[in-house]
């Protein structure tokens, strides 16, 4: 068994990274100033809301995934709205990600030595 210093370290692989942003909104059905919608809400605001919708993007903005289960309709304007919320906060997210992950590939390279190991053969 060789220990983290005589073996080289594989780093993990993060090229598509979709992050899921939650909507849930509040008091739809009555009147238009009394609807509300909370982003990633705590266990106890999500069952107060009258209904909910996931978004899954990458840190380019683009769409992977939504998903509405149920709950009061939302409108296709208040859905762009949402997508356009949900890519700024999946940009800043996915900066803080790749920032920690640059961290730590720095922290575990004691002394520049994963330069000096390498995987492949001499030929």
């Amino acid at each position: 068994m060789y220990s983290a210093e005589e073996r080289e370290m594989v780093p993990l692989s993060m090229l598509h990274m979709p992050l899921c942003v939650t909507f849930s909104y509040y008091g739809c059905g009555g009147l238009e100033e009394d609807e509300r919608i909370l982003v990633d809400t705590s266990l106890l605001e999500e069952s107060l809301r009258d209904g909910s919708c996931t978004f899954g993007l990458n840190r380019h903005g683009e769409v992977c995934q939504i998903a509405k289960l149920g709950g009061a309709p939302l409108d296709a304007i208040m859905l762009i709205h949402c997508v356009n919320v949900a890519a700024v906060k999946v940009k800043t997210i996915s900066a803080l990600i790749t920032k920690r992950l640059a961290e730590d590939a720095k922290r575990r390279d004691k002394g520049g030595i994963s330069a000096a190991l390498s995987a492949e053969n001499a030929r």
